[in-house]
């Protein structure tokens, strides 16, 4: 498969990706893959003034952990071609991912959704919604296989209780007069 994206910023969670969700990700590589970046956005204290003292506070162990995560996770997408490098920063995700982009040159911004309740969505906010309205270059949102069959089973549930979406208006071929 040919791809015109040569470099990918792929934001992580630090959850590893499935083997399937894995196989996508080299696919959307290709061959002509220069490099994915896999990054992951500490998010604490963001909002407070960086001259603020905060005694006994340091993020360097939670970043040193974050790296050693994300290094097991860019070790396992093994693209084709290309390199794979990580690395951990802080701020607001959205903002911060969206200015990496741009200062690293990437293509593309590849995200795992995790398909979230809205309620989930509603308590720790979606990076991914808010990355589609925000980044200057085009966003891929793909889902965890596990949430694609979670999803799956939901709607043929709804189905078995008879709750077919009925149209009020329909048109079998709109080619038709």
């Amino acid at each position: 498969m040919s791809c015109s994206f040569r470099r990918i910023l792929f934001p992580s969670d630090l959850s590893f990706p499935s083997p399937g969700l894995l196989e996508k990700i080299r696919e959307i590589g290709g061959t002509d893959l220069e490099e994915i970046h896999v990054a992951f956005v500490l998010e604490a204290f963001h909002e407070i003034p960086s001259d603020f003292p905060l005694p006994g506070v340091s993020l360097e162990p939670v970043a040193r952990e974050a790296m050693d995560r994300l290094v097991q996770i860019a070790r396992s997408l093994n693209p084709a071609s290309g390199v794979v490098s990580a690395g951990v920063y802080t701020g607001r995700a959205d903002h911060t991912l969206s200015s990496l982009a741009v200062s690293g040159g990437y293509d593309l911004i590849l995200l795992v959704s995790h398909a979230r309740s809205l309620l989930g969505r509603l308590m720790v906010g979606s990076v991914s919604t808010s990355l589609m309205h925000i980044a200057p270059i085009p966003v891929l949102v793909l889902k965890e296989p596990s949430s694609q069959e979670a999803l799956k089973k939901s709607a043929e549930l709804q189905m078995a209780d008879n709750n077919v979406l009925t149209p009020m208006i329909f048109t079998p071929d709109i080619r038709k007069d």
